[in-house]
């Protein structure tokens, strides 16, 4: 593949973003390679002279899409450019990096593998939230997880959980978690919840601090549709996409959370791999004999 156009998003509020990106453009402009830049990029760093367009359209206009930032500049990219289904390459400017695990040293190679074609696209599935009764509430897409949990009040919270319309179970509980394969190293994880691989598919219920300790993490079918009706208390509760997007829903207000009709595509490079990546970021022990 030699012929083909980068879209450029980024996290304007990190410093090394004004560092890293002017160079690295006039690297791509020297080489021949097409790109276009999200407008608030170009006005961030004065990019004036580049082809722009608002962050929702680059995907437009481009074959590819680096994200420059961390993780959560990932997961904005995805819900934003997802339903596109343009693949994603994550360039890493933060801590962790789970999901942009390209490094700023390593780009330009990168980049040479995209045009000899040393990579593959896998689809990475997404989560759809929508909430009944809610007419202002448009489906919201989610890569990582869906969590619906009682947000300041101090005390737990009553979750009626049904899957596919079958009961499951009322979960006394500060939240529940709904994660996908990919969150399933995010937030699930930090309260007990197992790892899926990437390409599984599978749906992680996973709650927050139960009253009951037989309320275990559950792993479904990924077609499964799970509805979450909470009652708290306050009047209110509380959910987040990704740890994002916001919303706080009355008493009583059923979350439907299900497959999305549509698939993050990441960019994989020939030498990844999965096994490497938990080992480097959960700081597993290394083989006896490399001791």
């Amino acid at each position: 593949m030699s012929d083909f156009c980068l879209g450029i998003i980024a996290n304007t509020g990190k410093k090394r973003v004004a560092e890293v990106l002017p160079s690295f453009l006039t690297r791509l402009d020297e080489k021949g390679y097409s790109f276009i830049v999200s407008s608030d990029l170009a006005r961030v760093i004065d990019l004036s002279g580049c082809r722009s367009a608002p962050a929702e359209r680059v995907a437009d206009q481009a074959d590819f899409i680096l994200s420059f930032g961390g993780d959560g500049t990932f997961l904005q990219t995805a819900r934003l450019i997802a339903p596109r289904e343009v693949p994603i390459i994550g360039v890493n400017l933060g801590r962790f990096g789970y999901l942009a695990e390209v490094s700023v040293e390593e780009l330009g190679e990168r980049i040479e593998d995209l045009r000899a074609g040393r990579f593959t696209v896998q689809d990475r599935l997404m989560l759809q939230v929508e909430i009944s009764g809610e007419e202002s509430a448009s489906p919201c897409p989610g890569l990582n997880d869906v969590v619906v949990d009682k947000g300041g009040f101090p005390r737990s919270i009553l979750l009626e959980t049904s899957v596919d319309g079958e009961y499951l179970n009322n979960f006394t509980a500060d939240g529940l978690i709904v994660a996908s394969p990919t969150g399933s190293t995010g937030y699930s994880l930090s309260v007990g919840g197992p790892i899926l691989e990437p390409g599984s598919d599978g749906l992680i219920i996973n709650p927050i601090s139960p009253h009951m300790l037989a309320n275990r993490p559950l792993v479904i079918r990924g077609d499964r549709t799970i509805e979450i009706t909470a009652f708290s208390e306050a009047g209110t509760f509380q959910v987040s996409v990704d740890g994002q997007k916001m919303l706080t829903l009355k008493s009583g207000s059923k979350v439907m959370i299900k497959r999305a009709p549509f698939a993050t595509r990441l960019v994989v490079f020939n030498d990844f791999s999965f096994y490497d990546l938990l080992r480097n970021k959960l700081y597993w022990r290394a083989r006896h004999n490399d001791l």
